[in-house]
This record gives C-alpha cells, structure tokens and sequence, in this order.
C-alpha cells in the first residue's frame, strides 16, 4: 500500500506543475475549445490510465531503450529540459524576482534540492512528494471550488476534432515528461499494484483537471493571462493560490531534474556535468519566459512525445515475429 501511494504522489507530482497548477496549459490544450473541451479531457483521461499502466508494466524495455537508443535518449532529454525551464520560469516569475534577500534565498533553496534530487534520484523523492502533493491538490480544490458558478454556463466551442487532438497530445506531453521516472517506479510495484496505481492517478489528474476547466470556462477573461488560474483570486486567496502554483512547479521541477539525471546517469560519470545539463541548462532556457515555452515548445514537445513513447514502448522485433509464428502454427493445427 505505501508504495503505491508513493508511487501515486510521485506520478501526480510530475504532471501537476507542468500539467495543470498555473491553468495555462489548460487554455492551451482544453479551455479554449469551450464545451468541446470535456470531450478532450474524458479522452485523457483513459490515455493518462493506460500510458501510466504500460510504462510500470514494461519499466525494464523502456529503460533499457532509454540507455541502448541513442535518438530515445536525445527526445527524452530535449523534453526533460523544454519542461524543466518552463517550471524554472514558473517559479522566478511567482517570487516576484526583485534581487531581495528573501527571492534570492528562496532561489537558491531550489537550486540545492535540485542538487540533491540530481544526486540521489528517485529514492529522494518520496519525502517531498508526501509532504507538498496532498497539501498542493487540498487547497487547489478548496480554492477552485470558491470561484466555481453551479449557475453558469460554457461558451460554445468550435473544432471538436482539434479538441480531443489537443487532448490526447497533453497526455503524451506530460507522460513523455515523466516516462523514465514512471518506469522506475515500476520495479516496486506487483501488477496488481500497477493497475492500481494506474487507475488512482488518471483518476485523480483527470478530476482535477476536469474541475479547472470548469472553473476557467467560466472565467474566459483569464485565458490571455500568463497564470489564468492563479489570476482569478484576490486577497488571502491569491496568497494561497500563489503559494499552490509555486509548490506545484518547484514538485514538478525537482521530479523533471531527477527523471533527466536518471537518463544522464548512463551516459555521463560526472556530477558536475550531469548537474549542468539537468539543472543550468534549463535554467538558461528558461530565460525565454514561461508563456513562450508553454505556448510555442510544449506542442512541439508533444509531437516529439509521441515518437518517444511509440519507440519506448515498442515490442522488441523478434519477440513479436516469434509470437505471429506460434499464432500461425496454431491456426494451422
């Protein structure tokens, strides 16, 4: 049970920050098809479930193809570090950067957790995933369901195709993300656990975004913002929901940096140089600003997800000549 829970946390953890916390890739991916959105989000929700299931169920081929193709590498590294900048421009952008002593110590406090995350990998995760996710998703709902409107009623969206498109291409952005981290956790995990881990966190990714667009389809006046959902409050709610957005994007960036250092590991032998490629290089990229990069990199991303996990999750060759032969055989008999 623990395990699974971890497992949960660690899976939610990834996508919350760059999935749904800031209620900009919502608009992007769902909100901005109006009513067609719900068909997109019911269609991630079963991708979400069965990405999530075949990557614990084939955690040993997809790291392995992770460690022997050069070109599943490249992809799953150029994703890693297109996300891990966006939440790197997340959390700049929400401590209000001001060179003060209090952002720059708050700065530096995440470049050492990255530090620590890039070392230890996944085993240093758990600790921090138990203590912010639960806290993340309990006020997230509690200020979503403040600015709800059981009266309202959703503009009329155009392009339904495009919709459930856009939906299926956020799920395999974010599962792309996290890919290597999810096969990881694969190994402590029997099958029964696995489908249960699969089932919970597509469950509850898929209600809290579902609850989101909601919430932002009746406000489309947020859609322009760089923060849409972080825009909607004021006053003690806004400091909460600042405080959500910030815990969810720096969850987020510490599970990107372990899953990029995880890959690293089979390449490079030095601390240092796993470091700068998962933690400064990001950094760097991240100067292109948080609306650019979800705006113009993630559906590229999304794209170069597709080929990373049909290649990861691919069956290898001989295996599925030798069953067709045996399929063959019997067919004969």
């Amino acid at each position: 049970m623990k395990n699974s829970f971890l497992a949960v946390l660690a899976i939610v953890s990834t996508v919350i920050g760059s999935g749904f916390i800031s209620g900009k890739e919502i608009v992007v991916f769902f909100s901005r098809f109006g009513n067609f959105s719900f068909l997109g989000i019911a269609l991630a929700g079963i991708l979400f479930f069965a990405l999530i299931f075949l990557l614990l169920q084939h955690s040993d081929r997809v790291l392995q193809r992770v460690n022997k193709s050069k070109f599943v590498f490249f992809i799953n590294m150029l994703i890693c570090i297109v996300f891990t900048a966006a939440m790197f421009a997340a959390a700049i952008n929400l401590l209000n950067w001001d060179k003060s002593i209090l952002s720059i110590s708050a700065f530096c406090a995440i470049l050492c957790i990255c530090a620590f995350v890039c070392r230890n990998g996944l085993s240093s995760l758990d600790k921090i995933n138990f203590a912010l996710v639960p806290f993340m998703l309990f006020c997230l709902v509690v200020c979503l369901c403040s600015r709800a409107k059981p009266s309202a009623g959703f503009p009329q969206g155009v392009a339904g195709g495009a919709a459930g498109l856009y939906g299926a291409l956020y799920v395999v952005l974010n599962i792309a993300s996290s890919s290597v981290l999810i096969a990881g956790l694969g190994h402590k995990l029997n099958r029964r656990q696995k489908t249960q881990v699969a089932i919970i966190a597509a469950l509850v990714l898929s209600v809290i975004l579902l609850f989101a667009n909601i919430v932002l389809l009746q406000n489309p006046q947020a859609f322009d913002k760089d923060m849409p959902l972080l825009s909607l409050f004021t006053s003690w709610q806004h400091q909460l929901m600042s405080i959500v957005v910030f815990f969810g994007c720096t969850s987020t960036l510490f599970s990107l940096v372990c899953t990029s250092s995880v890959t690293m590991r089979g390449l490079c032998k030095s601390e240092i140089g796993i470091f700068a490629i998962c933690v400064l290089l990001p950094l760097i990229f991240s100067l292109l600003g948080f609306s650019f990069i979800v705006a113009y990199l993630y559906p590229l991303c999304s794209i170069l997800g597709v080929f990373l996990l049909f290649f990861m999750l691919l069956p290898e060759r001989s295996n599925a000549v030798s069953k067709w032969r045996d399929f063959l055989r019997r067919k004969k008999s």
